[in-house]
């Protein structure tokens, strides 16, 4: 998944210093997933003696996206929904999200019988898609690129 950086946002403290990054991230998989996140670096996630104001946009956006992988497995999912062809569900969008420690993540993903092994696509539940998502999840980063 081609992972592209549609922000960087400042937050500067009463001394005129950064206290913390947002860097926004949008990525696709047509068909398949999409995920928008805010992602919030603070200055922990910095390298010792490095401040926000020694790292490019590019070093920004890479920080973000090191951390968003740690988040994905805290998603919550907030609603699924099958798509109906000739009186048979034929695949289903689960709709996701997390907001945690300042970070804010959407995702949808299409899944449809081959994301189901084990189980006929009308009788799946919340764990099998959890499930199902988190192997395309897996697939996808770890073969993931940026831009920035």
């Amino acid at each position: 998944m081609e992972l592209l950086n549609t922000s960087i946002s400042y937050s500067i403290d009463g001394s005129g210093n950064t206290s913390s990054v947002i860097a926004g991230i949008r990525g696709e998989v047509e068909g398949r997933l999409t995920i928008t996140a805010n992602i919030t670096i603070y200055p922990a996630d910095l390298a010792e003696g490095t401040t926000f104001d020694d790292l490019s946009k590019k070093q920004l956006f890479a920080l973000a996206i090191k951390k968003l992988p740690a988040l994905l497995p805290s998603l919550a999912y907030t609603n699924y929904q099958f798509f109906v062809q000739n009186d048979k569900p034929v695949r289903l969008t689960a709709y996701s999200d997390l907001s945690n420690d300042g970070s804010y993540i959407t995702l949808s993903s299409t899944l449809d019988q081959s994301d189901f092994t084990n189980k006929a696509i009308e009788s799946v539940g919340y764990e099998d898609v959890k499930s199902a998502v988190k192997t395309i999840i897996s697939k996808e980063f770890s073969t993931s690129s940026t831009e920035a």
